[in-house]
């Protein structure tokens, strides 16, 4: 990695440290916590928000990440691909929880949509997969085809649960609350709803 490249992803995981310590996130904080200096800053983003959005990209990334390296993740090694799915939908909401990030998305909801399309080449993976793997007998490629039509809906889904987060709501109750109204693979209920609490329980021990 190139030097300037170094800085930048410095710059950037100083946001996300900000973020995460729930402290503003003004070039200062920033210039400070990642020990560079306000020129700086400005030759990598060209504002606050520019450095706001690559951040929550990365924590987006990083997420899938986690899901997808099996070699690294054991609690995920014997997981289905459905769970997989299922358990980014869970993720999404959780990386959205800090208060800083639920208002940035409140006042730029063009890039929640961008931010879910990191995700739709992995689930695409694994439910092709599920299928080939027939991981579930009635889980076909109409599943997958409905899938495929629902994604505009998940922005929608994701905009619903920034208001929730905002009110105090937990992410599972939110996560609950949202796969009651949202069958994304429509799968039978009795199905669904097992992905739905089987993932819940992973999350309470594991995130």
């Amino acid at each position: 990695m190139k030097k300037s490249e170094q800085t930048k992803a410095k710059i950037v995981d100083a946001v996300i440290s900000l973020i995460n310590q729930d402290k503003k996130i003004s070039v200062h904080n920033i210039a400070k916590k990642s020990k560079t200096g306000y020129g700086t800053f400005y030759e990598h983003f060209s504002s606050i928000d520019d450095v706001h959005s690559e951040a929550i990209t990365k924590i987006i990334t990083v997420g899938l990440t986690w899901v997808e390296d099996e070699s690294k993740n054991n609690q995920l090694s014997h997981k289905s691909n459905i769970f997989k799915i299922y358990l980014s939908w869970f993720l999404v909401i959780n990386a959205f929880k800090n208060y800083h990030i639920t208002i940035w998305l409140k006042d730029h909801p063009s890039k929640i949509n961008s931010l879910l399309t990191l995700g739709y080449p992995a689930t695409k993976f694994w439910a092709q997969q599920a299928i080939k793997l027939k991981e579930e007998s009635m889980f076909t490629s109409k599943n997958l085809k409905y899938f495929e039509m629902a994604r505009p809906y998940f922005t929608w889904t994701i905009q619903n649960a920034l208001t929730e987060l905002q009110k105090g709501k937990t992410v599972v109750e939110i996560y609950r609350d949202l796969m009651k109204v949202i069958n994304g693979l429509d799968l039978p209920l009795k199905i669904h709803k097992k992905y739905v609490q089987e993932v819940i329980n992973f999350a309470k021990k594991n995130i």
